[in-house]
């Protein structure tokens, strides 16, 4: 759990900086470069250590699933705002709390009541007295976003691929499915400045590659639902992050949110 905690605190400070230094670079650019460079960056260690060819078609799930989470998340924060994008997709929780149920799986009602706890405060937190925005397009991107998140999860529970490994073949994936897209606006890619350069470099490493590649040592044992719900830490630590960052203290009904997701973590602990 503690693996997936640390991913979540990085996410959160990735997000608080992207909202300061990133704002000039567009998706179409930022993110078919963060799967590339991600890619590029893990792609010795993959030669190094192969994965084997058992566990070929689950790494590629766990690439689709995770261009899913990503392209659905930018699409749904285009469409919507950023608050409706990042709410909806920590919806990934309660959707493998909905499957496990239906699954015939029996939890605890301690457990279930985190799980409400926690959407609680993320729409606290994240959302706010202004409510969802967006219309039905974007509302359907912020839903397969959370649906692309449950199954990366899912798929990477139980890997015996090393971790940066398996990540290094996502991001093969990602940035195979989204060479297209990197040509169409390889012009934009090229006038990005040196302090953009410089962000992307971060939102590389310590923003992806570190990150996602912590997360996936928490969920080969902890189970997907679990290691989702501790994700929901990430809006908590933008939270405080961005207070010194990006000068936004946080109000009191985003303190209570935040309290709510932590209540609702420490339910789902075991």
């Amino acid at each position: 759990m503690s693996y997936v905690a640390l991913a979540a605190l990085l996410w959160g400070l990735g997000g608080a900086l992207a909202g300061r230094f990133m704002r000039e670079i567009p998706p179409e650019v930022l993110i078919p470069l963060r799967f590339l460079l991600s890619f590029l960056l893990l792609f010795p260690l993959v030669l190094r250590h192969p994965p084997s060819r058992a566990e070929g078609p689950r790494l590629l799930r766990v690439g689709l699933a995770l261009s899913g989470a990503q392209a659905f998340y930018y699409l749904a924060i285009h469409a919507t705002t950023v608050a409706t994008g990042i709410f909806l997709q920590y919806l990934a929780p309660s959707l493998l709390t909905l499957y496990a149920l239906l699954k015939g799986e029996r939890l605890p009602g301690r457990a279930l009541f985190g799980v409400g706890l926690a959407l609680l405060g993320a729409y606290f937190l994240v959302v706010g007295p202004e409510g969802l925005k967006g219309g039905a397009v974007g509302l359907a991107f912020g839903l397969l976003s959370a649906l692309s998140f449950a199954l990366y999860a899912a798929f990477s529970h139980g890997l015996k691929t090393p971790a940066f490994v398996a990540l290094g073949v996502a991001t093969g994936v990602g940035a195979l499915l989204s060479l297209p897209v990197l040509l169409a606006h390889l012009a934009e890619v090229m006038a990005l400045s040196p302090s953009q350069w410089g962000a992307v470099a971060y939102l590389v490493t310590l923003g992806t590659v570190v990150p996602f590649g912590l997360f996936l040592m928490g969920v080969r044992t902890l189970p997907a639902r679990t290691a989702t719900l501790v994700a929901m830490l990430e809006p908590v630590a933008g939270a405080l992050f961005a207070w010194p960052l990006a000068g936004e203290p946080i109000q009191p009904l985003g303190f209570l949110g935040g309290v709510l997701i932590l209540v609702g973590v420490g339910l789902n602990r075991r």
